[in-house]
């Protein structure tokens, strides 16, 4: 690549590929486009499946080698955080803080609360009583490959589970397997009485 306004953000409108890096076995790439005199850089999955991230933005002016800086930077973040540089800030805020609140449902028996929390590096989603006492569940564990979207879908799954069910989604999947085992169990003595 030359270091001229064309390679900046092509031609009005023209997508053009700074950097590719790879997160959790997903090649991503960074574009610029040229717009207005101003150069919007994003990040997109290389398949163009997923979501795209708007990075930053500078003024043509500004040059190619304040680009490629910005570039650099970002690919050196990426490499270093091992996550998608624009999620990461959602990451690190559910590391620094002992639980953030990630999601709200409402069911016949009261409201619950999903909540995000990193321990030892691992984050992990539960759902707990929005009041008083009562049975917490462990959701998920280890979403760090999946970043926000993947936190986001999660939150998004669960919470249409317990407005479908009208009950809590962990414990609707408990009885469910304490029932299998029941049945199991049953057919097991039968065979063993015959």
């Amino acid at each position: 690549m030359t270091g001229n306004a064309s390679t900046l953000g092509g031609t009005a409108g023209e997508r053009v590929e700074l950097a590719r890096y790879v997160v959790c076995g997903v090649e991503r790439v960074l574009h610029s486009r040229l717009i207005d005199c101003v150069v919007h850089i994003t990040d997109e999955p290389a398949d163009g499946a997923g979501r795209a991230y708007h990075v930053d933005c500078c003024l043509e002016r500004d040059g190619y080698a304040s680009v490629q800086a910005l570039a650099a930077d970002y690919t050196r973040q990426a490499a270093r955080l091992k996550v998608i540089p624009m999620v990461a800030a959602v990451l690190r805020r559910i590391e620094q803080v002992e639980q953030v609140e990630l999601g709200r449902y409402r069911f016949t028996g009261g409201q619950r609360v999903l909540y995000g929390q990193r321990v030892n590096g691992v984050v992990r989603v539960t759902d707990r009583p929005a009041e008083g006492s009562g049975r917490s569940y462990l959701v998920e564990l280890g979403l760090e490959c999946e970043g926000y979207p993947g936190l986001r879908a999660l939150v998004e799954d669960y919470t249409r589970q317990a407005g479908t069910l009208d009950e809590i989604p962990m414990a609707a999947r408990t009885a469910r397997r304490a029932a299998r085992r029941a049945r199991e169990q049953e057919v097991e003595l039968e065979r063993e009485v015959v």
